[in-house]
């Protein structure tokens, strides 16, 4: 039977989407591929399960644009490219697909076999969290990113209590330093580059 004739969305999993939750689908990972091609849907692939998101809030989007525009004048000039979250992550092959909301690359990119959208050599990642992701991105997808050989920084943004938590891979194997950012007036540091806390949650939207 045809993959998308088995992955059919129920009418009531449809309006969760639309009102920003996330499931999750049970599937093989070619079922998932298949998925991948035809959705409209941001999807991921995780233990075994296809993770569908919901959309996104406006005031998510406005802080992803703001840390891509931030993160882009600050790599200018040097070996470095920072994409959107339709660049795709793939770890090992056929164990994980995943998008963050921001991706950076140094030097040329990597790609999954004859794609030129999937990344398998992220350096540093940006997920800003939502209520519906929180636990799926803080959780899941951070251990899988740890794993990942070429991420050095993973950076989680949360709109809710205006926080960021930057995470650094270390010299020393499998050791991570943590550092969470909540002062306004307090500079961040991503990659070596310093703003001020309140520059990232200035002036949002109700």
């Amino acid at each position: 039977m045809h993959a998308l004739e088995k992955i059919q969305l129920s009418e009531k999993q449809v309006e969760a989407l639309a009102s920003g939750e996330l499931i999750a689908i049970p599937a093989t990972w070619e079922e998932f591929e298949e998925f991948l091609t035809e959705t409209d849907y941001r999807v991921e692939y995780h233990n075994g399960e296809i993770i569908i998101m919901g959309l996104a809030t406006l005031i998510h989007e406005i802080i992803i644009t703001r840390l891509a525009y931030f993160l882009t004048g600050y790599y200018l000039g040097k070996p470095f490219y920072v994409a959107g979250s339709n660049a795709g992550i793939r770890k090992d092959g056929q164990k994980g697909h995943y998008n963050g909301d921001i991706l950076v690359i140094k030097g040329k990119p990597a790609y999954q076999g004859n794609s030129k959208s999937i990344i398998v050599n992220p350096y540093l990642i940006v997920e800003v969290l939502s209520p519906s992701t929180l636990d799926h991105d803080l959780g899941a997808k951070r251990r899988k990113y740890e794993q990942m050989d070429t991420v050095q920084e993973i950076v989680f943004v949360d709109p809710v209590d205006k926080e960021v938590i930057v995470c650094r891979r270390t010299e020393r194997a499998n050791v991570w330093t943590e550092t969470l950012y909540n002062v306004p007036a307090e500079p961040i540091n991503i990659d070596g580059f310093q703003l001020p806390l309140l520059e990232i949650f200035a002036d949002l939207p109700e």
